[in-house]
């Protein structure tokens, strides 16, 4: 009677947007299992029992089975205990919560609020192709095993042949968040093409390709009537009683070499018949080697929150481990810089587990793409491993977009420019200055005497200089001098052994580094954060004050790992090792008095602040203000956060006219920087360094020929100043400077007559 009503209620409540059935799970449950052996592993998968870690292994961990299956786990002598006792109604809570979601957040407002069916991605991939028709084309790289089409985006602006970057997910079909992590990947460079500066200049030089659902017939067995939510492999018929293969073990790189494989159909890693047997395998296959310039891709999968890189197949490392090791901590990094969360990278007989005929190995060994495997949210979990809450969907898909971003940025930029001492942000009207700049191979080498410097100090056309090689991976580029009515713009450039040009900045010259011209520079304070130069804390945080001190958080949870100015030391929040943020409240740094005579001032720092970790990121602000000596009032200089840029770490250099910003005609100032933990649940954390108040002006003393009396216009006026001192070496008359005052200066007037 109980299932029966159970069986009722759920089939009932089934909505319109297609579901699993919890109707379909009643009877099943999941278990731990303490699983001594690889050969009981075995005998488990070969018995068609699902495992629910990532990969099953030894030692103990989640399996979904039905009830005939509790006499095999007796007769093998495997203990186990109840995890999810009624697998049904797990099910359908979990479809209640979708609803809800659904009701709240229609398919139109946001794509990323729930899991999509293939008819969705359909249709949103049309829609896509509609809006970006200028950059992107629909591609369809083959048919599954059932005959439905594997469809693609390419996403080429400006057209041409391009080095490529692909972005394929949901091999595996009961790894959900793996669709909608590589769809957005396409949305946001797309989105954001012609508006973000270094996304256009990527997308430029640099073809992407995204397939979202590489195995569809898998994918919808996962949603249908008398289906299983926990599928992993395609639909293939073995000619018995157990269905599909397991795509990621099908690949030709050590196919059936005995890592985390089965030869038997009914085991979730079954290999297949034979290598490269399955079609959509094939089709990926036949479209990879077709294209003949994919570079780089990532098979995103769940879940474990892992990098994976090549060979997965042995720990033995490939030639150039040291380069993708690295890579893999570049995206790491920037998968962290989001939200804080941690993607371990290595290979993945070191953090996973062994496993032959993978995508990350075919690519690399059949055409040197650097290839890598993203296991996603959560970090662990075991059904809910795989059937993470719609909440996860975007934060998953924003932080892995980070990481794909330093893929893309890889290829694009087959060298790296950087500049150690930073940009000259002044020059002068009367020497050059000269700056260093490292230039790096990556996967390929400069050409010889092809870099370059461009400037211009008009807005009109570019002069060019050559670097000047210093030896190792340094140049040296100099500015020349300019006038004080110009405003100098300039980029590096140098050229790949392909004949590709690589800028700094990337997006030059669409983007430019920029000067102020001077003559003089005063300054009346400057802080490098060495020691304390009289700045006071105050503030109601129970925890994480400012303080002052050589960073030691290793760049945990938003600390900075380095100060900015390269002193070794700053101003910092929480000063300690481990997760330490700001806590209950404000902390409070307040500059000593800085006396400011006369107007005209430049209030400069470099501030770091990271509010994107933690239970609530993005809520907390960092607050910078100013207050005139004796006043009560404070004014805002900025409000950093609670999101965009400037909120997820990094040192960003500003700079305040305090003339604009209101400090006139006052003797004296303070500022104060707040860090204010308001988000239940945040981590936030701050820095400030590189400190200056100084004034800059520019005074061109060039005087123009014939002017003897200086009031910048060559008339009747200047003449006559040089026939009162007639004859005489008074330089107040010596229009030409070349010792007497003579005929040759009142020529020189009457040639130069006019306005200077």
């Amino acid at each position: 009677m109980f299932t029966l009503i159970i069986t009722t209620a759920l089939t009932l409540a089934e909505p319109t947007v297609p579901m699993p059935n919890p109707s379909d799970y009643i009877g099943m449950k999941v278990v731990e299992i303490d699983v001594p052996t690889e050969e009981a592993v075995s005998a488990l998968l070969d018995a068609g029992i699902e495992g629910l870690a990532c990969r099953p292994a030894t030692g103990s961990g989640p399996w979904l089975i039905e009830q005939e299956d509790e006499g095999l786990l007796k007769t093998l002598g495997l203990k186990h205990a109840d995890l999810v006792p009624n697998l049904a109604e797990f099910i359908a809570n979990r479809n209640a919560e979708r609803r809800t979601v659904r009701s709240s957040q229609p398919l139109g407002n946001d794509f990323y609020t729930d899991y999509r069916v293939i008819s969705e991605y359909d249709a949103h991939i049309d829609q896509f192709l509609l809006d970006h028709a200028d950059i992107a084309t629909g591609i369809v790289i083959g048919q599954s095993h059932e005959g439905r089409d594997i469809r693609g985006i390419v996403i080429n602006a400006g057209g041409g042949e391009k080095p490529a970057v692909l972005f394929n997910g949901t091999q595996h079909a009961r790894e959900w968040i793996s669709p909608p992590s590589t769809m957005y990947i396409a949305d946001t460079l797309a989105d954001l093409y012609g508006i973000d500066s270094t996304i256009t200049a990527l997308l430029d030089r640099v073809e992407v390709i995204v397939i979202p659902i590489v195995n569809p017939d898998g994918y919808a067995f996962t949603y249908e009537q008398g289906g299983d939510r926990y599928w992993r492999k395609n639909r293939r018929d073995n000619g018995g009683s157990c269905a599909g293969v397991d795509l990621n073990r099908n690949w030709g790189s050590d196919w059936n070499g005995g890592q985390s494989t089965s030869n038997d159909p009914c085991s979730d890693v079954y290999v297949g018949p034979s290598s490269m047997s399955e079609p959509e395998v094939q089709a990926l296959a036949n479209y990879c080697l077709n294209h003949g310039n994919i570079k780089a891709q990532i098979d995103y999968h769940a879940f474990s929150q892992l990098i994976l890189e090549p060979r997965g197949y042995t720990t033995a490392p490939p030639p150039d481990w040291d380069e993708l090791h690295a890579l893999g901590g570049a995206m790491s990094d920037a998968i962290a810089s989001v939200y804080g969360e941690y993607y371990v990278h290595d290979n993945p007989c070191n953090i996973l587990y062994c496993a032959s005929g993978t995508l990350i190995d075919w690519p690399y060994d059949t055409y040197g793409s650097k290839a890598y495997c993203v296991e996603l949210r959560p970090s662990s979990g075991g059904l809910g491993g795989f059937d993470p809450p719609s909440s996860e969907i975007l934060p998953c898909a924003q932080e892995n977009f980070e990481g794909a971003m330093v893929l893309i940025n890889d290829i694009a930029t087959p060298l790296t420019i950087s500049l150690p001492n930073g940009a000259p942000g002044v020059v002068s009207t009367e020497v050059e200055t000269t700056f260093d700049v490292v230039i790096e191979a990556r996967s390929e080498d400069p050409m010889e005497k092809t870099g370059l410097l461009h400037y211009r100090g008009d807005g009109g056309d570019f002069a060019e200089v050559s670097l000047s090689y210093q030896g190792e991976n340094t140049y040296l580029a100099t500015l020349p001098v300019f006038d004080c009515d110009e405003m100098p713009e300039y980029y590096i450039s140098i050229m790949t052994h392909s004949a590709s040009t690589v800028t700094f900045p990337l997006s030059a010259p669409a983007e430019l580094l920029s000067a102020n011209v001077i003559t003089d520079e005063d300054i009346v304070f400057e802080d490098d954060g060495e020691t304390n130069m009289g700045f006071t804390v105050s503030g109601n945080a129970s925890d994480g004050a400012w303080e002052l001190g050589v960073p030691v958080g290793g760049g945990v949870r938003g600390d900075p790992p380095t100060d900015a100015d390269g002193s070794g030391s700053c101003w910092l929040t929480d000063n300690v090792e481990g997760n330490s943020d700001v806590d209950g409240g404000q902390t409070i740094l307040t500059s000593p008095t800085i006396e400011i005579p006369e107007n005209g001032w430049t209030l400069s720092y470099a501030r770091w602040f990271s509010n994107n970790s933690g239970a609530a990121p993005g809520m907390d602000v960092l607050t910078v203000e100013w207050s005139e000596v004796g006043s009560s009032s404070w004014g805002a200089l900025e409000v950093v956060g609670p999101t965009g840029e400037g909120t997820t770490g990094g040192w960003y250099d500003v700079s305040f006219d305090l003339d604009s910003v209101g400090l006139l005609n006052i003797d004296a100032f303070q500022f104060r920087v707040i860090a204010d933990d308001a988000g239940d649940g945040s981590v936030i954390e701050a820095g400030l360094d590189a400190i200056s108040l100084a004034r800059f002006t520019c005074e061109d003393d060039t005087q123009c020929e014939g002017d003897v009396d200086g009031n910048d216009v060559v008339n009747v006026n200047d003449i006559l100043n040089v026939i009162a001192v007639f004859g005489t070496n008074d330089p107040s008359g010596d229009a030409n400077d070349d010792g007497i005052v003579n005929i040759s200066d009142i020529l020189l007037i009457i040639n130069q007559w006019g306005e200077c």
